[in-house]
């Protein structure tokens, strides 16, 4: 196995490289590793990514995880190993990333995102993206934590890589008013399952922190920035 491989892309768009991102693994690391990648993500990005990182079953030691790199380079990828271990993620996807189901890219659920974010009233000025399996039919779906300019997450969105449709959305303007209610009066039953609703949707969020890095600052995401009781 080669530390590293240059791997040359046919199209001219070579930022997207998501569904690619198998065949980049499948010849440095091969097949048995690619057909095992749980998750990709990235880091904080103002448009495309050019660095991904990839965790994948070990196919050698049963229930240890596997990670690459994949920096961009001109019109090229490098893939090198990064780790190996039983403590990589923090929690583990339920199943492998079909990639044949994948049919929106970063750059497409980005745009889904930005539309997202103009009806929320929300601005942001960089992205982290995470594709992953969250549901036992193996449905991939893209985790996309959006961020202001002092890199605060002032949105998170779940969206369907196969469909674009948005099954999760939660944006920091949208939080509840600090317990007890508007202005401080005693939270009335309604209050009550709005803060409910809230706390399905905080779950939903946590379910997604795969890595003890995502979104480590703000891991509680409105907890932290909105005091709840």
């Amino acid at each position: 196995m080669k530390s590293s491989l240059l791997i040359l892309l046919a199209s001219a768009a070579t930022a997207l490289a998501n569904p690619e991102i198998a065949s980049i693994v499948s010849q440095e690391f091969g097949a048995a590793t690619s057909d095992g990648i749980l998750l990709i993500q990235s880091g904080a990005s103002p448009g495309e990514p050019e660095q991904w990182y990839v965790y994948a079953r070990d196919p050698f030691r049963q229930g240890e995880v596997v990670r690459a790199d994949i920096s961009q380079q001109g019109r090229s990828w490098t893939a090198k190993p990064n780790g190996a271990g039983a403590r990589l993620l923090r929690a583990t996807p339920p199943a492998p990333i079909a990639f044949s189901r994948v049919k929106l890219r970063s750059y497409d659920v980005r745009a889904i995102a930005s539309r997202a974010a103009v009806e929320s009233k929300t601005t942001f000025s960089s992205i982290e993206y995470q594709l992953a399996v969250n549901s036992p039919n193996g449905a991939p779906e893209w985790g996309l934590a959006l961020l202001d300019g002092a890199g605060v997450e002032v949105g998170f969105l779940l969206i369907s890589a196969e469909t674009g449709v948005i099954n999760h959305q939660q944006w920091a303007n949208q939080a509840l008013p600090p317990s007890g209610g508007v202005f401080g009066n005693k939270p009335q039953a309604g209050d009550r399952g709005s803060r409910a609703a809230q706390d399905v949707k905080d779950a939903a969020r946590r379910a997604w922190n795969w890595t003890e890095g995502a979104r480590k600052e703000t891991k509680s995401f409105f907890k932290e920035l909105f005091s709840r009781d």
